[in-house]
């Protein structure tokens, strides 16, 4: 298929009416993508269509299944290749998975499925959506035996037990249904949903023991951020590894127990590595900052804006001892005291980042002021503090 040339790129946006956008289905679909992150509970697409006009029209997708449905929306008209790549990474960079090619038939289910979580969480629709909404109106013939193949090319394969627990904690907290019952043995019994509570799993450790008749036997100690406050749930598996990949045979509850926020905190606490910069030019460091590393998220804060790297992959989730922040690489926190601090849980990716940067034409904007280890975490808390120097925040807290 031949690109239009990059002068004829149109980014659209909603609330307008988009005239021969109207021509999207099934004659005019090119092809669609999906990520394989529906167990993290997430997914990206992107689709292409040829319209009448010969405009080729692309369309990118976020879909959350726990919360807010469809939530994210762009499209494009005529792009090139780095503007697909680059709109892409922006949405769907910090996914940590790959795309797989879904039909036309599996994309308008998908949006479909998404779309009812709209609708039962009274969340709107991204804006732009005028321009996808003839795809929620559109009947789809779609048996469980294809719903089935569309989740086994949307979730990643599993490789081990813990792989497999984490997943279906993650999935079973988050009241995702659809993808935790994926992860359930035919002849399951499952008792562990209907006594948990909703929440968010921060850390989840397994310990997997003896194999019996039924499978691996195996437990697990989850922290889990409630409603009610946080909980430490205690559960007993059973994990069995056939044709369809590793499943779980049998799930229950153990125990239930709430902790404090001091005790949640120490669970959670991890080793911290800083390296800090002082910068030149600040603002054009942080436009040119933000411009080369779309699949960073960024959030605006009082002292500064916060941009957070995440792995290329979800390969946390295979250990044995899981952090829900275990997907982060590293972050970046550019403040208006003209900082750049860059810090991570591992040194290794820390010293990743630090090399990324010595190679940016921006390197020689930045000068190396220092790196440190804090056993106590306190790079968050700088963060939200205010502070736009960490070394003022530093002396405000006693840290020597």
């Amino acid at each position: 298929m031949k690109e239009k040339k990059s002068s004829e790129l149109k980014i659209l946006k909603g609330g307008r009416d988009q005239g021969n956008l109207s021509g999207i289905g099934s004659d005019s679909f090119r092809w669609a993508q999906a990520t394989n992150t529906r167990l993290m509970g997430v997914v990206g697409v992107k689709v292409c269509w040829e319209l009448d006009s010969g405009d080729f029209f692309y369309q990118f997708f976020h879909l959350d299944s726990e919360a807010y449905g469809i939530d994210g929306y762009e499209s494009l008209i005529n792009p090139n290749n780095y503007e697909v790549d680059y709109i892409a990474l922006h949405m769907m960079g910090g996914l940590g998975g790959t795309f797989e090619t879904i039909s036309y038939n599996e994309l308008v289910y998908l949006l479909k499925w998404f779309y009812i979580l709209n609708l039962k969480k009274e969340e709107s629709l991204p804006e732009g959506s005028r321009e996808f909404e003839k795809l929620l109106d559109i009947p789809v013939d779609f048996s469980k035996e294809d719903e089935r193949n569309l989740m086994n090319r949307i979730c990643e394969p599993l490789q081990n037990d813990s792989h497999c627990i984490n997943y279906f904690l993650m999935r079973m907290f988050g009241k995702d249904d659809a993808a935790a019952d994926f992860l359930l043995d035919k002849i399951t019994e499952d008792n562990l949903r209907v006594d948990v509570k909703e929440g968010v799993l921060l850390r989840n450790e397994v310990a997997c023991k003896r194999r019996t008749r039924r499978g691996r036997l195996c437990r697990a100690e989850s922290l889990v951020d409630s409603k009610s406050g946080y909980l430490l749930v205690h559960s007993e598996f059973n994990v069995v590894c056939g044709e369809e990949g590793y499943k779980i045979r049998s799930a229950r509850k153990l125990q239930e127990m709430r902790v404090s926020n001091i005790e949640a905190a120490f669970l959670l606490k991890k080793t911290e590595h800083l390296a800090i910069y002082e910068i030149d030019a600040i603002e054009e460091f942080l436009m040119i900052f933000k411009i080369e590393n779309p699949s960073m998220m960024d959030s605006i804060h009082e002292a500064g804006v916060l941009f957070t790297s995440f792995n290329k992959d979800n390969d946390h989730v295979k250990n044995d001892l899981y952090y829900l922040n275990g997907d982060i690489h590293s972050v970046y926190f550019i403040t208006r005291g003209e900082q750049l601090v860059v810090a991570s849980f591992d040194e290794d990716k820390l010293n990743e980042a630090q090399d990324t940067l010595a190679g940016k034409d921006y390197m020689d904007m930045l000068s190396m002021d220092e790196k440190l280890v804090m056993e106590e975490p306190v790079f968050y808390e700088f963060v939200n503090s205010g502070e736009d120097d960490i070394y003022d925040f530093f002396d405000s807290k006693g840290i020597g």
